[in-house]
């Protein structure tokens, strides 16, 4: 009888502890899935994210090289009115010779001409002379008002590319937003599955009678020779002093930057060209592997390049309506690490 119950118990104990292993195997799994599914959701976001940064680093491109037309017209404009002027000036001048100087007055054209014929000549000049100037004058102000309509053009093309800029912010801003969150839903079903996994190991060493042991390992991140480049050091100095700059679509000064404008005008300082564009800064240099990324280094993301500072850290310029500011070097997926020193 009495062994009959102490099977029966140890049955019971078995069943239970099947269950339970069970339940827990089925909660891990399940956890599993939703990572998955969030993984897909972070990928489609940050293709979309991707996408839209490359939209937006031609724009900043664009915007550049129309910052550049608008400057080029104002020097045409201001040569052309220079001329316009110099022109003017000559022809005050020559009018005063002609009209107001006794030496060439129309009276002693009629006096000093030998007959009719001579007369006409010398008006005929005179009118010649006129009607070179006029022309002359008349071209000038064309120039100039034609000059004047292609700024007024230049100036709503800018405008144009500032709101569609707008509109893209907008958008990045949401998508970042929703990235965020898709990460904090990460982290969180992260431990919830270390957590279930934990339980489920407890559950299989109390089933083996087996006494629990913790594995300990020390992981050791991969370390690099650190140079000690001067360039690279005086790069990360320079943009540590650059902090707080507002974000400007095609800026590459201290008075603005976007993020490609940005990494250039720090190597530029120093006498490295870098590319003007994010998409081409991410083939120029040598690629490093991202475990030995030292500071100084360009990461490239998708459409989008900052300046690796150390200790898994970035300073870049994020987007209209940001500054130049430190973050997180896991914004988002890194494409490459590229170095230029």
């Amino acid at each position: 009888m009495r062994k009959r119950i102490i099977r029966s118990l140890t049955a019971t104990v078995l069943i239970t502890s099947i269950m339970g292993m069970t339940v827990l195997a089925d909660e891990v799994t399940d956890i599993k899935n939703q990572q998955n599914s969030l993984a897909q959701e972070k990928q489609n976001v940050e293709d979309e994210l991707a996408f839209l940064l490359t939209q937006m680093d031609e724009l900043e491109l664009s915007m550049a090289q129309k910052n550049d037309e608008i400057e080029q017209a104002n020097k045409d404009l201001a040569s052309a009115q220079q001329k316009f002027n110099s022109q003017q000036d000559d022809m005050k001048l020559r009018i005063k010779y002609m009209y107001e100087d006794q030496s060439t007055s129309l009276s002693e054209v009629f006096l000093s001409s030998k007959n009719m014929s001579e007369v006409l000549n010398k008006a005929e000049y005179v009118q010649q002379v006129y009607d070179y100037d006029r022309s002359k004058l008349d071209e000038m102000s064309n120039t100039a008002k034609s000059i004047s309509n292609l700024m007024v053009s230049l100036e709503n093309d800018k405008k144009s590319l500032e709101n569609m800029a707008s509109e893209l912010t907008s958008k990045q801003a949401l998508l970042y937003t929703t990235l965020d969150d898709l990460n904090s839903k990460d982290a969180d079903l992260s431990s919830k599955l270390k957590d279930a996994q934990q339980r489920a190991a407890a559950a299989v060493a109390a089933k083996a009678a087996q006494a629990a042991t913790t594995a300990s390992s020390n992981v050791t991140a991969p370390t690099t020779a650190n140079n000690d480049s001067a360039l690279a050091s005086n790069v990360v100095s320079l943009a540590y002093s650059l902090l707080g700059v507002p974000y400007v679509s095609g800026g590459s000064s201290p008075s603005g930057f976007d993020c490609s404008g940005f990494t250039s005008y720090l190597y530029r300082q120093y006498g490295v060209s870098l590319s003007r564009s994010s998409s081409a800064q991410a083939y120029g240099g040598e690629s490093v592997p991202l475990a030995s990324a030292q500071p100084g280094d360009i990461i490239c993301y998708p459409g989008h390049v900052a300046l690796y500072i150390g200790g898994g850290q970035i300073i870049h310029a994020p987007y209209p309506g940001e500054v130049v500011k430190i973050a997180s070097v896991n914004i988002m997926s890194i494409t490459d690490v590229r170095r230029y020193w």
